[in-house]
């Protein structure tokens, strides 16, 4: 049987607008996303995603992103909610109301590199917490 290697990381965790720098996923197969509310959280959290070998600023804000630049190249990609397998478009975000757990999948085929970003923050604080399991 293949080695597989697990390994959590918290990804933000705050009661304000946050980016995570990114992560390198690379050589993970299946990356899992617990999102994780307070009571009163009001906020969206947005996956960002990135091919290549350097790491882009996700802090960048999208229209600012130029092109040729390779520190602005990442979008807003798709991920699945486990709770029933509906598509999350990346653009629309995964949006908190409350006490809630959302557990996602991400599509990591191909990417280099994952973040994650809270944003739109009303109220309350929310912890991602991201769970990577390797391709052997």
């Amino acid at each position: 049987m293949a080695r597989r290697i697990r390994q959590e990381e918290t990804l933000i965790s705050s009661a304000a607008t946050s980016v995570h720098a990114g992560i390198r996923v690379t050589d993970y197969k299946t990356v899992v996303l617990g999102i994780y509310g307070s009571g009163n959280a009001n906020l969206k959290v947005f996956i960002k995603g990135a091919v290549g070998d350097t790491r882009p600023d996700f802090a960048v804000r999208t229209a600012l992103r130029a092109q040729n630049d390779p520190t602005g190249r990442w979008d807003n990609i798709d991920v699945i909610d486990l709770q029933d397998n509906a598509s999350i478009d990346g653009d629309t975000g995964v949006a908190l109301s409350g006490n809630v757990t959302r557990l996602i999948e991400v599509n990591t085929n191909l990417l280099d590199w994952l973040s994650v970003h809270s944003t739109a923050v009303v109220a309350g604080t929310v912890t991602v917490v991201g769970v990577t399991v390797t391709n052997e």
